[in-house]
């Protein structure tokens, strides 16, 4: 009967350690919004030929102590040039993004989300506050809540750059079912 309390007690208190050792290992897991860019830069392809703590810097440059509605689309600029574009295909689209997903797995096209930066800060929300030298990811507007948020001026500059960069071989892909595939005033 003893030996039988013992592994019971034995078996609980492991469960609970490795409880807590998942939920430390979760909260932990997340790390900072720092953090996080610097690790999807590091794991990009061609990363090795960019400084990704630099990149970091550059990046915060443009909203860190700024109005996050007043976030001008050339705040970007020297990020964007700190990681120019290397490829021949370009694939654009527009509310295809599944599909596009999809496609460019199996093809070498590259749409923005395939780029350097693109990858880094794709479904990430960002923003600064005046006042403040950090990054939040809560509070920040919503995307259509003010014209210059910063991952919506980030966006913008990083669409026309790649607009810029496209030649030779350039796919488009519409959502021909839709009345309006695109937007007319971008």
């Amino acid at each position: 009967m003893e030996k039988k309390h013992c592994i019971i007690v034995t078996v609980v208190i492991s469960l609970v350690i490795v409880v807590v050792a998942v939920e430390l290992g979760i909260t932990l897991g997340k790390g900072t919004f720092k953090q996080e860019f610097e690790y999807r830069c590091s794991k990009f392809e061609s990363s090795k030929k960019y400084n990704c703590t630099e990149m970091w810097h550059e990046f915060e440059k443009a909203y860190v102590n700024r109005d996050p509605c007043k976030i001008p689309i050339n705040a970007y600029d020297s990020l964007v040039a700190a990681a120019p574009f290397e490829h021949n295909k370009t694939l654009f689209w527009s509310k295809t993004k599944n599909l596009v997903r999809d496609l460019t797995k199996k093809r070498d096209d590259v749409n923005l989300e395939k780029t350097l930066l693109g990858s880094v800060l794709d479904g990430l929300t960002w923003c600064g506050k005046m006042g403040s030298s950090e990054t939040f990811t809560k509070g920040c507007p919503e995307w259509k809540e003010c014209e210059n948020n910063p991952p919506r001026s980030f966006w913008k500059r990083l669409s026309t750059a790649f607009a810029d960069f496209a030649r030779e071989d350039v796919t488009v892909i519409l959502d021909g079912s839709i009345d309006t595939p695109f937007d007319p005033e971008r």
